[in-house]
């Protein structure tokens, strides 16, 4: 009778400790988003992610260019552009400097894969971007984040704005496991 007490009280523990833990993960990463608390949500067509800055509330929103064929344009696959929230929301194209030294992006075909592209940020070279279109014509991107296969979400960007160009401390690159939809989480020190 013993033996069945502690077996069960084992189990139970386990699950509660599994339970607490999996709380603990999910509360670490509702926390990390936090620094997206008070900032509006973009939501363009075909958007595929968006980046945030610590000093204002404009978002740079990055959308697959889908042509009236219903395939990724070749000569522009992404468009990149402000939404500008401090202005009533309004669409603005990058400035040439912001596409050279932040947010522009550089693409190439992938090789035997249609309609799939790799791109990457000029701010963030080290991270290549994989986007095509699923059976439905739905856009889909993926990446690698905290050395996992994910889908990219959102960056935030932690920075002082200085004259020309911020000063950036880090960036924060949100997603999810492309296997389990895990939320993931990575912080790039700059």
């Amino acid at each position: 009778m013993t033996k069945k007490v502690e077996f069960k009280s084992g189990i139970i523990l386990l699950i509660v400790g599994i339970l607490f833990f999996g709380f603990q993960i999910d509360q670490a990463n509702q926390d990390k988003e936090a620094v997206f608390d008070g900032y509006p949500v973009p939501a363009d067509k075909n958007m595929l992610f968006y980046i945030q800055k610590s000093f204002n509330t404009n978002a740079v929103v990055y959308t697959a260019n889908i042509g009236k064929d219903g395939k990724l344009n070749p000569d522009e696959p992404v468009k990149v552009f402000w939404r500008r929230y401090q202005e009533d929301g309004r669409i603005r194209e990058l400035k040439y400097i912001e596409k050279q030294f932040a947010f522009g992006v550089s693409f190439k075909p992938v090789k035997g894969k249609e309609n799939t592209y790799v791109f990457t940020l000029v701010s963030l070279k080290g991270m290549n971007l994989y986007l095509t279109l699923d059976k439905h014509g739905v856009p889909k991107i993926a990446t690698i984040i905290a050395k996992k296969p994910a889908s990219l979400k959102r960056v935030f960007v932690t920075a002082e704005h200085t004259k020309l160009l911020p000063k950036v401390f880090y960036v924060e690159v949100f997603g999810n496991d492309l296997k389990t939809g895990d939320a993931l989480y990575e912080k790039i020190d700059n």
